[in-house]
């Protein structure tokens, strides 16, 4: 009895450890801002409501892991993962003009130079990022996590002043010492903790009508 206890046991803990390890990113754990448009990346053909969600992983270019792209079937899921710099500029094209007033004022990079007319855009996961000139572009390209970091931070300590809500969009606990910053297409959004942040992720304009409720 003993004996097929532990078989039993051994069975189940191997389960798990397979399923964690095969386990893929879901629709809500992308990482930067969630894709814009509703076209395909592919055809360019209007998303429905059998779109396919994914997030990017284990691609040639690690810049694209972590980002959320949606397509209007399997077969130009496929057809992007297989080549990405096929679609890539004109979905970038396409997320620049959909892009929400720029939050920031100057350079990410170069943090004294103001923006201008003459800033350059560069999309990274989903979010578009303003910098003064060509070379901050290419610092910003050698590792953009690092700025998509110091992005959020400025963003937080920008907007947390005058953040009113004081509760969490998705549990309406009071926001405590715990509380979680998220920043979504240019804005703060603040949860009761790590729990609530991929329900907010995975509908941002839902979360921003609560905090803008609280005004």
């Amino acid at each position: 009895m003993r004996q097929r206890f532990l078989i039993a046991l051994a069975s189940l803990a191997a389960l798990a450890g397979a399923a964690m390890t095969a386990a893929p990113r879901t629709a809500d754990t992308y990482s930067g801002d969630p894709y814009p448009l509703d076209t395909c990346a592919v055809s360019g053909e209007k998303l429905g409501a059998d779109a396919v969600t994914t997030v990017l992983s284990g691609m040639k270019d690690k810049n694209l892991d972590g980002t959320q792209v949606k397509f209007c079937c399997a077969k130009c899921e496929a057809s992007f993962k297989a080549d990405p710099s096929k679609y890539l500029e004109k979905v970038d094209a396409a997320i620049v003009k959909a892009a929400p007033t720029y939050p920031m004022e100057n350079c990410l990079v170069m943090g004294d130079e103001k923006l201008d007319d003459s800033a350059k855009t560069v999309v990274y996961q989903n979010r578009v990022y303003k910098l003064c000139c060509k070379k901050c572009v290419a610092r910003f390209s050698k590792d953009p996590a690092k700025y998509a970091k110091e992005y959020e931070a400025a963003i937080i300590a920008k907007q947390k002043p005058t953040y009113k809500a004081t509760t969490c969009p998705i549990s309406g606990k009071p926001l405590g010492e715990g509380a979680v910053d998220i920043v979504l297409n240019g804005r703060l959004v603040r949860a009761c903790c790590k729990g609530c942040v991929d329900p907010i992720k995975a509908d941002p304009a839902a979360a921003f009508a609560k905090v803008d409720a609280a005004k």
